[in-house]
């Protein structure tokens, strides 16, 4: 039996009653997902480049400068970000790790508010935020003490203020547009390869006022990327090699290359047991449902561009990680749950609908099924997750753990006493410093590449100079643990075989850590 058009009408009809009231559930959305997300950023397991970040963080603290004052390469400001926060909350792993998780929350609630206003559907704000908060991709790398949380909230404001945008729209929200894609861009320098995105659909906008509407936005560009202009400002060179000169460095395929790794990490991308089939999912719907938009489907056109182009950027960087692509998550979601929204807004027949309907709860399922088995990797096994070599190795990667480390480094040091660890991590929620140009473990890796001027200009260490350090103790203490830049590349025994050759013992051992001390010091 047939459903008539009329009673398929009234279901609808019910729903969209409660539409108005969407702007009444963002803060409870996004109090909800602070919830969750404070909780995974609490238990996830430490990334080993989160050490070098939330150290950056500290050393601004203490008035020290990216790149002047140490080596930092990326772009600068994510540890000002974390500074901020950590000045309020004291220097701590849990506290760095809540402002992540605060900052996830954020970009789910802008999620839904915007899927909300774009289809004028609740539920489908609702469903977007369960599949962003689901989604390995964004629960494994996005609330954690890196850069993609930070700028995908900045691209996404400037992205949801972009798909609105209209003739009639005051200059300085176009502006605004310009200043939120230019910080994030200070967070993730990379971004900015999306400007020709940005700038093509302001242009598209409309005729009338075309050309100040391009220049309030290339205004608030300027404006946005203010820190970058500062620093390029101080010291080109140093500047130019801490954000391309590094990376150009670090291997033997120079800053664009490596293209069987490119390959392999976009099968994974797609196809590997972390991310594919989410990934698949999410994008399948835009490629299949997009060519038949129809009705208000600009802001799911554009969130697919974008998260289009960028992919392409995050495949070029040697060597291509599966994290880059974690930005790209909240775009295709937007234009998946919007499209599949009209979709069904079009659709007559209710058995159609309860077709279509019972596919998406059958996906969403998958959907949720795949995150579960890879939320429990990311949180407690280390499983499939980067740097987490062997599952046993876990127990090294916790909070707690390296905070004990941290306390263990306090009972043997003075306040502000230099120690070198060779992962930079140990030394952010202790009161030691850090050995001078020791603040990063990567500067090492390409120090066989620059003359002595140059390190000491980029504030870069090199083995041998780490050698004679330790071969005329002119440092007390020095950690060796987790992944770090060891002597000899990855060597981790070698690192403890320098230390013990050069009169060092271990005083704490602590799972996989050891806590090293100069023999003359021993009592």
């Amino acid at each position: 039996m047939r459903t008539s058009a009329s009673e398929t009408g009234v279901a609808r009809d019910w729903l969209h009653r409660l539409a108005p009231t969407y702007k009444l559930w963002v803060l409870p959305v996004f109090l909800l997902q602070a919830v969750f997300f404070w909780f995974v950023s609490q238990h996830r397991l430490i990334d080993a480049d989160e050490g070098f970040y939330t150290l950056a963080a500290r050393l601004v603290l203490q008035h020290k400068v990216p790149y002047l004052d140490f080596f930092y390469q990326q772009a600068p400001l994510l540890p000002y970000a974390y500074a901020a926060w950590l000045k309020l909350t004291g220097t701590s792993w849990f506290a760095a790790r809540a402002f992540s998780g605060l900052l996830v929350a954020a970009l789910g609630a802008a999620i839904f508010e915007h899927v909300c206003h774009e289809t004028g559907k609740w539920l489908a704000g609702t469903f977007a935020v369960i599949v962003f908060a689901s989604s390995s991709s964004v629960f494994g790398w996005l609330p954690i003490a890196k850069p993609f949380g930070l700028a995908t909230l900045f691209l996404f404001l400037a992205y949801a203020v972009l798909a609105r945008l209209s003739i009639s729209s005051a200059g300085w929200l176009v502006a605004l547009v310009g200043v939120a894609f230019g910080l994030s861009a200070d967070t993730r320098s990379y971004v900015i390869g999306l400007a020709p995105v940005f700038l093509w659909w302001v242009w598209r906008v409309g005729q009338e006022g075309r050309g100040f509407r391009l220049l309030w936005f290339i205004g608030g560009l300027i404006i946005g990327l203010a820190p970058c202009i500062a620093f390029f400002v101080a010291s080109p060179d140093v500047f130019l090699f801490n954000n391309l000169g590094y990376h150009g460095l670090r291997t033997n395929n120079g800053l664009i290359g490596a293209w069987r790794n490119k390959a392999k990490v976009l099968y994974l991308l797609f196809a590997g047991p972390d991310t594919g089939f989410q990934c698949s999912i999410v994008a399948a719907l835009c490629a299949v449902l997009l060519p038949w938009r129809r009705f208000r489907t600009n802001a799911s056109l554009l969130a697919f561009l974008v998260a289009l182009v960028l992919g392409g950027i995050c495949v070029l960087p040697t060597p291509t990680a599966m994290q880059y692509f974690s930005m790209l998550m909240p775009f295709l979601i937007v234009a998946a749950v919007c499209l599949v929204s009209e979709y069904f807004a079009r659709l007559r027949s209710v058995r159609t609908l309860a077709l279509a309907g019972a596919v998406c709860a059958v996906l969403l399922a998958g959907f949720l099924a795949f995150g579960v088995r890879s939320f429990n990797w990311y949180l407690y096994t280390g499983g499939k997750v980067p740097g987490i070599f062997e599952q046993r190795n876990a127990q090294n990667w916790t909070l707690e753990q390296v905070t004990a480390v941290s306390a263990a480094i306090d009972q043997l040091t003075t306040p502000g006493e230099p120690v070198l660890s060779f992962w930079p991590g140990y030394i952010f929620a202790s009161s030691a410093d850090p050995y001078p140009d020791f603040e990063n473990q990567f500067g090492m890796g390409v120090s066989s590449y620059l003359s002595s001027e140059k390190r000491q200009k980029y504030h870069v260490i090199s083995e041998s100079e780490i050698h004679s350090t330790l071969a005329l103790h002119r440092v007390r203490i020095a950690v060796v643990g987790n992944q770090g830049q060891f002597i000899g590349g990855a060597d981790y025994p070698g690192s403890i075989g320098l230390l013990e050759a050069n009169g060092y013992r271990v005083v704490r051992r602590m799972n996989e850590t050891l806590i090293f001390q100069c023999c003359a010091s021993i009592q």
